[in-house]
């Protein structure tokens, strides 16, 4: 059978709206070709935003050791992130509204100005860097599905945008540019307790890396970042899953913090 981006993108919609759990995808939607990925993403994306609003920025997926061990998949790899997904400082969430529930500890970029598509050479962290506008810790909030890791593949994850459910951005910090953003501790604790830590120069060498890497594969695809999108620059802590009915706080020295509270059902 022909791999269709249309039923692809209707069944993953459906998956969407039924919260359901799925381990691994039937075959007729198997695809090994990066490109046609993203095509189904943009695809899913069109469904997605009646009720989630509309593109505001994207996540950086498998950018860091502590992630390319517990997926085994080398990225990166980018996803969208919609409107009615982004929250500020504190959040609750219900634990029925998920099927599993992760967070991920990110730098979170602001493009200061509209990012042209590269034209004689590439961005790096360098030529980057003047379209930064803020950066902020934050909270990627990962839905997976309860996916089956040991089959997992970059495809899967590119078409599913990103597992991106949602950004908590810390406050906005004006101080940021006094600090070095490679070189930043992190930590994710649960109800007090931290079960994870990790470092800000793990994510690339540096999370301005992530952004010209990001700019550049959306030029590649007729895209291009829009002044005020948000970037998350990927995770310096591997993917924590939430208890339902704990709080998660995650913390970056000198970029500050974000709470999630994954409340259970009235």
């Amino acid at each position: 059978m022909a791999f269709s981006i249309a039923k692809t993108a209707n069944w993953l919609h459906q998956v969407h709206r039924s919260r359901a759990v799925v381990g691994w995808w039937p075959e007729q939607f198997a695809l090994e070709d990066e490109r046609t990925a993203y095509k189904v993403q943009d695809a899913l994306l069109n469904k997605l935003i009646p009720k989630q609003g509309p593109l505001v920025g994207y996540k950086i997926a498998l950018t860091s050791p502590q992630i390319w061990e517990q997926t085994g998949l080398r990225g990166p790899a980018y996803g969208p992130i919609r409107k009615k997904r982004v929250f500020e400082h504190k959040a609750s969430v219900r634990a029925d509204r998920w099927a599993r529930l992760g967070v991920e500890l990110e730098i979170i970029l602001t493009a200061n100005a509209d990012v042209p598509r590269p034209k004689d050479k590439p961005y790096d962290k360098d030529s980057i860097a003047p379209y930064v506008g803020e950066a902020r810790a934050g909270f990627e909030l990962i839905e997976d599905r309860g996916a089956d890791y040991s089959r997992l593949s970059v495809p899967w994850l590119v078409m599913d945008v990103g597992w991106n459910g949602g950004s908590l951005l810390a406050k906005a910090n004006k101080g940021w540019r006094d600090l070095d953003l490679a070189n930043l501790n992190g930590s994710i604790a649960f109800d007090g307790k931290v079960v994870r830590s990790g470092h800000s120069g793990d994510v690339l060498g540096h999370c301005y890396n992530s952004l010209a890497w990001l700019a550049n594969k959306l030029g590649e695809h007729g895209k291009t970042l829009k002044k005020g999108m948000i970037v998350s620059s990927g995770s310096m802590v591997a993917c924590q899953f939430v208890p339902p009915g704990s709080t998660a706080v995650g913390k970056i020295e000198g970029l500050g913090e974000v709470t999630l509270k994954y409340e259970l059902p009235r």
